[in-house]
């Protein structure tokens, strides 16, 4: 998936739990980071950043799905009775979008041969999301003390080991 993904390739599609169609777009630099957005009417509502680092293990730096999109209608007559009523934010959560994404950042880090999967959560992560702790452990992560190889505001590292471990 990695090496005949970029940039430019024709972008994924990835489905919510409704049946909603998102694009999955995928920046690439094969020896150190890739970046997936996921999009709905062509904004970005979800994504995840990873870096290779060190060389064998992934980091992953941010999983974020938004809960704060205002879409704006494609045309002026659309837009002006809408413009009357102030609109709601949508909430992008808890539709399986971050599911994909991790999914996809394990899927990358097998297919590279990477040993393990790390990251950081914030006591900010934690207060914008409360299940997250859960979450990540229910997806296989190891929830850790911080340590030296986490951010400095981080109360939790997460770790997953990918070795004798099959997709």
């Amino acid at each position: 998936m990695l090496g005949s993904f970029s940039e430019s390739s024709e972008p994924m599609i990835i489905l919510d739990r409704e049946g909603r169609e998102y694009r999955l777009k995928l920046a690439v630099d094969e020896d150190q980071y890739f970046i997936a957005k996921l999009l709905y009417r062509n904004r970005e509502v979800g994504i995840i950043n990873c870096v290779f680092d060190p060389p064998g293990e992934l980091m992953i730096g941010e999983l974020l799905i938004r809960n704060d999109i205002i879409h704006t209608p494609p045309h002026l007559l659309a837009f002006l009775p809408r413009w009357l009523v102030k609109r709601k934010p949508i909430d992008y959560r808890q539709k399986g979008l971050g599911t994909h994404l991790l999914q996809f950042a394990i899927a990358i880090a097998r297919q590279r041969g990477c040993r393990r999967i790390y990251g950081s959560l914030t006591q900010e992560d934690i207060n914008n999301n409360p299940n997250l702790v859960k979450w990540y452990n229910k997806h296989g992560f190891q929830i850790l003390p911080p340590s030296a190889e986490n951010i400095d505001t981080a109360v939790f590292g997460i770790s997953m080991d990918l070795e004798g471990k099959s997709s």
